[in-house]
C-alpha cells in the first residue's frame, strides 16, 4: 500500500510539475506577443484614430479558434481567455473606453461587456442608445455597446458608413446555455485600416410591411417602419427597394458568426463552415 501511496504522490507531483511548465510557456507567449505589437506599433508610427480595431480579423480569430478547439474547457471559456487577450493588446495600441447602455437587464449587460471586453478597458454607463452614439461621435477614439432590444426606437439614426458605425453583433459564437449570450450590437468609430465586412448592415423605411428576400435578415424593427437589416455586401440598393424599403443608408457592416447547435442562417453559419467570401 505505502508503494502504491508513493506512485500516486509521485504521479501528482509530475502532472503538477507539467502544469507549471505549461503555465510559464503561455506566459512567455504572451510576453512575446506583446513584443510584437511593440514592434506592430513602431511600424505603424502613431496610433491612429481607430487604427487597432479589426472587427474581421478578430472574427477570422475567432473562427479558428473554435474549429481547433477540442478537450474538456469549455469553449466560452477558451473564447474569453482569447478576447481578454485580444482586447488588452488593442488598447495597448490605441487606448479606447466601451460606452455601455445597460438596457432593460443591466446584469446581463454588464457580464457580456466584461466577457468581450475584459478588464484593460474602462466601462462608461451611457444613458440609453442615442448617448453611446453621441459620445462616440465626440471622441471618435472609443467604442459602444448597445442591446439588441433597443429595437422599439431607430437610434441607428446617428450611424453612417463614414461615422460611428455597428462593427459586430453579439455574440459571436452562439450556443445554447453559454455564458454572457445577451444580443448587442457593438458601435465603432469610422475604422483607419477597414476591411471588408461580411456582411453590410443598412437602416430602411417602409410604408408596409417590407417583402424581405432569405438572405436579408432582420436587426431590428422599431414597429413603425424603421428597420435595422443585414445584407450581403454587394446586394445592390435597387434590389432593397423592390422589397418595398425606402430610404436605405449604410450604417455599418458585420462579420458572420458561428452557431455550435443551433440551425445555420445569414447572421451565423454552423462550426467549420466558412464565412462567405
Amino acid at each position: 500500500m505505502a508503494a502504491t501511496g508513493e506512485s500516486a504522490a509521485r504521479t501528482l507531483a509530475e502532472l503538477r510539475a507539467k502544469i507549471d511548465r505549461i503555465d510559464e510557456a503561455m506566459h512567455q507567449l504572451l510576453i512575446e506577443r506583446g513584443s510584437v505589437i511593440e514592434a506592430l506599433i513602431a511600424a505603424k508610427g502613431t496610433a491612429r484614430t481607430g487604427a487597432a480595431f479589426r472587427p474581421q480579423r478578430e472574427a477570422e480569430m475567432m473562427r479558428r479558434l473554435a474549429e481547433r478547439h477540442s478537450g474538456v474547457l469549455p469553449l466560452a471559456t477558451a473564447e474569453h481567455l482569447w478576447r481578454e487577450i485580444i482586447t488588452t493588446f488593442t488598447f495597448l495600441q490605441a487606448p479606447f473606453r466601451v460606452f455601455v447602455d445597460l438596457g432593460s437587464d443591466h446584469a446581463a449587460m454588464h457580464d457580456l461587456a466584461r466577457f468581450v471586453f475584459g478588464f484593460s478597458v474602462e466601462l462608461v454607463i451611457a444613458d440609453g442608445p442615442g448617448d453611446v452614439v453621441r459620445r462616440m461621435a465626440e471622441t471618435g477614439l472609443d467604442l459602444g455597446l448597445i442591446p439588441a432590444d433597443r429595437n422599439r426606437e431607430a437610434w441607428w439614426r446617428g450611424l453612417s458608413d463614414d461615422g460611428p458605425r455597428i462593427m459586430a453583433l453579439l455574440p459571436f459564437i452562439a450556443q445554447e446555455g453559454r455564458i454572457a449570450g445577451a444580443p448587442a450590437f457593438v458601435v465603432s468609430p469610422r475604422l483607419a485600416e477597414p476591411s471588408p465586412a461580411d456582411l453590410r448592415v443598412v437602416a430602411a423605411r417602409a410604408d408596409h410591411a417590407p417583402r424581405l428576400d432569405p438572405d436579408v435578415a432582420v436587426l431590428a424593427d422599431t414597429g413603425s417602419g424603421e428597420f435595422l437589416l443585414a445584407t450581403p455586401p454587394a446586394m445592390p440598393e435597387t434590389a432593397l427597394a423592390a422589397m418595398g424599403l425606402m430610404n436605405i443608408a449604410g450604417v455599418g457592416g458585420i462579420a458572420r458568426g458561428i452557431t455550435v447547435d443551433r440551425p445555420a442562417g445569414l447572421l451565423r453559419g454552423r462550426l467549420g463552415e466558412h464565412a462567405p467570401a
